[in-house]
């Protein structure tokens, strides 16, 4: 009890601490007489089981009012309204999104901007995550994991109030069936993510629960391997780089600014004044290229992991390529064991572990063979999908994001 006291009184200094940084950006900018920044924010009540219009309000919200932003509050009611939503968001109506929610919102959100096609709204138009959900990934990843759950969320709203942007790479995930997912982190498939995702089910074991998780999937249907079609395109320094002709972007919707203003009409709360946005160098999208030149390898798949990631080895991302991750085909039920307990002190953001084969891919196609009378499932950005055909690719710098430098622990 003492314990908790403490912990919610060092929490409760920590907010004035950073409402005092945001006020000061308010104050100067009310003294310049700017013209307010508009920022829409879509939020998840449901997340963190009900809690995450409290924890928004308590820790993001006074943050970005102190800081005299323009707040569009919109509470999401079902799967999907997010990239709907987008049809009718355009440059005049907002200055950045902000992603109040856990992994299914944030990807709903990239998913959007992205399948909008327009490229001035991605140039002009950051997104910012506050990770009041259960679970954010690429939160975690971007604002450090290595933080308070509090600190985190105040770090990534105080993000949004000083306006420093950064790039980030996507991958675009196509399924057979016309429809593409964009993601920040990565997909994982295989025994490693079906043994974590099941946990939950061995609650009663308590802590010990992740790691009879692992003791149980040794136990059931040995050898837990995943099998089918896989074929990549190796990313190298020999490939060709040759520029597509870009399409236009689209004409926006005259209609759409009454539209949307009438929907913000039902959600938002609207408060003057603007911050100030400091410049910083980012790098450049890069341009829509093919390749020539390439080297095109189509094996078999038979591997207890498969993953694809846009941050496992930034060294090599220069080449502008995603990483496929292959785990052994044959190990032993010891092995799988200890290698799973290995992982449980891992960043919760990390698709990939070291020990995997690793390829540098431009295009990574799998064709999953699924046993009769059994479901396989990929994890995207935390987010579970029914595994299928896919084709995934990265999209270098495409996404423009608020980023904190100085408190990032990547």
């Amino acid at each position: 009890m003492v314990k908790f006291a403490y912990e919610a009184y060092e929490e409760d200094l920590l907010r004035r601490e950073y409402c005092a940084k945001a006020k000061e950006y308010g104050d100067q900018s009310a003294v310049f007489g700017e013209k307010n920044r508009r920022i829409t924010v879509f939020l998840n009540p449901a997340a963190r089981g009900g809690r995450g219009t409290k924890l928004f309000e308590k820790n993001a919200a006074p943050l970005l009012y102190l800081a005299g932003i323009e707040v569009n509050i919109v509470k999401t009611e079902y799967e999907g309204q997010v990239k709907e939503f987008f049809q009718f968001l355009e440059t005049q109506h907002v200055d950045g999104i902000v992603v109040a929610g856990g992994n299914g919102t944030l990807i709903e959100t990239v998913t959007g901007m992205l399948r909008k096609g327009d490229k001035t709204f991605l140039q002009k138009v950051p997104v910012g995550v506050i990770p009041v959900g259960e679970s954010n990934k690429f939160a975690s990843y971007f604002y450090g994991s290595d933080k308070t759950e509090v600190r985190r969320m105040l770090d990534a709203a105080m993000a949004v109030v000083e306006g420093r942007t950064e790039r980030q790479d996507v991958l675009k995930i196509e399924g057979d069936e016309g429809k593409t997912i964009f993601a920040l982190c990565g997909l994982q498939a295989g025994a490693y993510r079906d043994a974590r995702e099941r946990t939950p089910k061995y609650w009663y074991f308590g802590p010990l629960k992740h790691r009879f998780t692992y003791l149980q999937s040794a136990l059931r249907g040995w050898p837990p391997t995943m099998t089918g079609e896989l074929e990549y395109t190796e990313a190298r320094d020999s490939d060709i780089a040759v520029k597509r002709q870009r399409q236009p972007d689209p004409v926006p919707n005259p209609e759409s600014k009454g539209l949307l203003l009438s929907v913000l009409s039902l959600f938002s709360r609207l408060v003057r004044s603007r911050v100030t946005r400091p410049g910083l160098q980012e790098k450049e999208e890069e341009e829509d290229v093919e390749y020539l030149n390439t080297r095109t390898v189509n094996t078999d798949l038979n591997t207890v992991e498969f993953t694809v990631s846009s941050m496992f080895d930034k060294d090599k991302q220069s080449l502008g390529g995603v990483t496929l991750g292959l785990g052994p085909s044959d190990l032993s039920k010891a092995d799988f064991i200890k290698q799973g307990w290995s992982r449980l002190g891992l960043p919760t953001w990390q698709v990939d572990i070291p020990g995997n084969d690793h390829v540098l891919c431009r295009i990574v196609k799998v064709r999953p063979v699924v046993p009769e009378g059994k479901q396989l499932w990929y994890t995207i950005d935390g987010e579970q999908f029914e595994a299928m055909p896919v084709q995934i690719s990265l999209l270098k710098n495409k996404l423009k994001v608020f980023s904190r430098p100085q408190s990032n622990t990547r």
